[in-house]
């Protein structure tokens, strides 16, 4: 793996961490699951509760259309009280008609759970085929990230990484952003706020909206480098002809080797292509999660 492959996945990937393995991913998922669950039942099932609630059925969870399946894991894990096989895993595709998952157990827990679990693996699968999508569209160009526009959080990240995207920072403590805000409140002193941040995080990145103040940060990080801290540049809201006219000054200036890059503002399937050809690292897009659609499963009782 290149260099800078290297680091632009140590920068913007987190998905080593979306595991149930790993215990604080564990906690969230079990918490917004009780919490999802709990409001659909209500005071309870009223209606599962006029059939003998130990008595044992099958179900098949089968997909509807075609997309990449993701919430395997997470589904494994809140339903760890029956009895689960899958024919499918994460990240494969699945055609409409394919039967995902069989389950059996109690008719009480198998029904009560129908809609939320199918919610999640719905939402999941959902982000990790539009995720796939843009990532073939982009062709290797550049990696598709996701942002924090998220409804469900980690979650959402972990399907985006499913899907064969970066997760982009899972929380605030990851990482250093200092976006225009910060940089108000600084009197949007560029190298002010780099400074102030070197030391602070491995990871640093400031948001710039032109081709200046790209080379005015990318001046400063040469500078600050010391070897612990790696930075990136995010070229927020800017068209992809100014995109290409920065990092084409930044390597002209002996600039670029020092800093990543990402993408980012009212990016689309429509102009992907464009941004993914601009040089860029990355191209994060907020809509993959912020307005994803979701993938048509079904539970069928056998």
């Amino acid at each position: 793996m290149l260099r800078r492959e290297r680091l632009v996945l140590e920068f913007w990937d987190r998905s080593r961490e979306l595991t149930v393995r790993n215990s604080q991913y564990r906690i969230f998922v079990n918490e917004l699951f009780s919490l999802l669950r709990n409001q659909d039942l209500g005071k309870g099932d009223l209606t599962t509760s006029t059939i003998k609630s130990n008595k044992k059925i099958s179900a098949v969870i089968i997909a509807k259309e075609n997309g990449i399946f993701a919430g395997l894991e997470e589904f494994k894990f809140l339903n760890r009280d029956l009895k689960i096989k899958s024919m499918k895993n994460d990240g494969d595709n699945v055609k409409k008609g394919d039967t995902l998952i069989q389950i059996n157990g109690p008719v009480n827990k198998i029904l009560e759970r129908e809609r939320t679990s199918l919610n999640l693996l719905q939402r999941m699968s959902g982000i990790a085929t539009t995720t796939n999508e843009l990532v073939r569209k982009a062709k290797g160009k550049a990696h598709i990230v996701a942002t924090r526009k998220t409804l469900w959080g980690l979650v959402d990240k972990k399907a985006v990484s499913v899907g064969g995207g970066l997760t982009h920072r899972l929380n605030l403590s990851d990482g250093i952003i200092i976006k225009d805000n910060h940089l108000k409140i600084l009197n949007f002193n560029i190298e002010n706020a780099l400074r102030f941040a070197k030391n602070k995080s491995r990871y640093i990145e400031i948001e710039i909206e032109n081709a200046n103040d790209a080379l005015t940060a990318a001046r400063t990080i040469k500078k600050l480098k010391n070897g612990k801290s790696l930075f990136a540049v995010m070229f927020d809201n800017m068209s992809p002809k100014s995109i290409r006219e920065a990092i084409k000054e930044l390597k002209n200036q002996n600039l670029y080797e020092h800093i990543l890059l990402e993408a980012s503002g009212n990016i689309n399937k429509n102009n992907l292509i464009e941004y993914a050809n601009s040089g860029v690292d990355v191209v994060s897009m907020g809509f993959i999660t912020n307005s994803a659609n979701v993938l048509n499963l079904s539970q069928e009782i056998l």
